[in-house]
């Protein structure tokens, strides 16, 4: 009987050994799984910096963009609007000078015509 109790107490011990050593193994790769997850962790978080630095630096790109945009596009509608008074300008003095000078031509036709009528008139008259 003893013999069968030294057996099963040596079983027991072997079977405690294994679950020790099964426990121990179980922490060694949590610790390195810990581990693993805090490198990520690290490296994602310096990712993270990187993406917000980058995307700060292309945030102000594009707000000097929009500020260069936005005054240029201020001086172009400045640019435009002197174009559209000085072709008012011109295109009113023309105006101006078409009417007048179009009276001018509606004029002298009268006198020619009034001319010509006269001559014909002495014309046939002799």
């Amino acid at each position: 009987f003893q013999c069968i109790s030294h057996r099963s107490s040596k079983a027991i011990h072997y079977l405690a050994l294994a679950k020790a050593f099964s426990i121990a193994t179980n922490r060694h790769m949590l610790r390195n799984n810990v581990d693993d997850l805090r490198e990520r962790m690290r490296l994602l978080q310096h990712d993270r910096r990187a993406n917000i630095d980058l995307l700060e630096t292309n945030k102000l790109s594009n707000e000097n963009e929009i500020r260069r945009l936005k005054e240029e596009n201020e001086k172009l509608r400045l640019k435009m609007s002197d174009l559209q008074k000085r072709v008012e300008l011109d295109h009113g003095s023309n105006h101006f000078d078409f009417k007048s000078m179009k009276k001018f031509v509606l004029q002298k036709r009268s006198e020619y015509d009034a001319q010509k009528a006269s001559r014909n008139k002495s014309d046939t008259i002799l």
